[in-house]
């Protein structure tokens, strides 16, 4: 997806948001604002740069100027702790679904909800503890026809994380595929970038989930993604690339940063992505509503 007007003014908001969280003193923080503006100015009119392109050069601009390697290590911390506590919910009801596919879907996209900064979208850990029921039972905007013989069909899937909180969610999905007979590789971050889950995070969660030291973790593979917003193909490992590109794969891509990265190359014929991918998250921003043709603040599953 190429950046839209809307996500010029969202990344400055946003490196300033982070730029409060990171930095203390007001002329450092417009230091790093000004570098990077510049970074946007210069890279804004090449091709094939997503927003989530300039987020991740955001973040390391921002570790560049703080000297602190995870900015947000406290928030993922806070979330992962939040996910937690939710999780008896998700169990409760995944049991009671009568289509098991689209509880996983609800739980994949609802646990999305946890995100921080974004523009116009308020995200609050206690009011979120309160109505994760309802949100699990929000409308899901899915192409159901599609995604459920894409999941049923498939006996490898690519599971790509988002951030830290949701993962723990992610991890009860994995779980449950598992259970069905696939085999999955799970890729979150190989380092700290914005709040996205590591594999440290992705570990507690399976750990918290009984996933982590059962027979059931032999038919699960950790491939980071990398330490980018999304998914970078000229700096993911060729491990990653290797199961990216193979055509084995159903590919489960959380997350609007994943979208974003995503969609601006998965018509490219060497990745064959079309025919094996599914979006998952909840569309927190106008521009990622109007481009995947669904209404803002919706949850989302799309098979493309």
């Amino acid at each position: 997806m190429r950046p839209k007007s809307d996500c010029i003014a969202c990344l400055i908001e946003r490196t300033k948001y982070e730029c409060d969280i990171a930095l203390s003193a007001d002329q450092e923080k417009i230091y790093a604002l000004k570098e990077f503006i510049a970074f946007l100015s210069e890279h804004l009119d090449e091709e094939g740069r997503s927003p989530a392109f300039f987020g991740t050069e955001r973040e390391r601009i921002l570790r560049r100027h703080s000297g602190v390697e995870d900015p947000h290590e406290e928030i993922k911390r806070r979330s992962n702790e939040v996910a937690k506590g939710l999780l008896p919910d998700a169990y409760e009801f995944y049991a009671a679904a009568g289509n098991k596919i689209e509880a996983l879907m609800r739980i994949a996209a609802a646990a999305n909800s946890m995100e921080y900064g974004v523009k116009g979208y308020l995200f609050d850990d206690e009011v979120f503890k309160d109505k994760f029921g309802h949100t699990l039972n929000e409308k899901l905007n899915w192409n159901a026809d599609l995604v459920i013989p894409a999941i049923k069909g498939r006996d490898k899937i690519l599971y790509l994380n988002d951030n830290a909180g949701e993962v723990f969610f992610d991890a009860f999905v994995i779980k449950k595929l598992i259970e069905q007979g696939k085999e999955v590789v799970v890729s979150p971050k190989s380092g700290p970038v914005l709040n996205d889950a590591t594999v440290e995070d992705l570990r507690e969660a399976a750990s918290s989930v009984h996933l982590l030291k059962s027979e059931l973790w032999d038919r699960v593979k950790v491939v980071p993604s990398g330490a980018c917003i999304g998914v970078s193909l000229e700096e993911a490992n060729e491990e990653f690339l290797d199961v990216f590109s193979d055509d084995r794969y159903l590919v489960i891509a959380k997350g609007m940063g994943n979208y974003e990265a995503i969609s601006e190359f998965e018509a490219e014929p060497a990745y064959g992505l079309r025919g094996r991918l599914i979006y998952v998250f909840r569309a927190k921003c106008e521009p990622i509503a109007s481009s995947i043709g669904v209404k803002r603040g919706e949850l989302v599953a799309k098979f493309v």
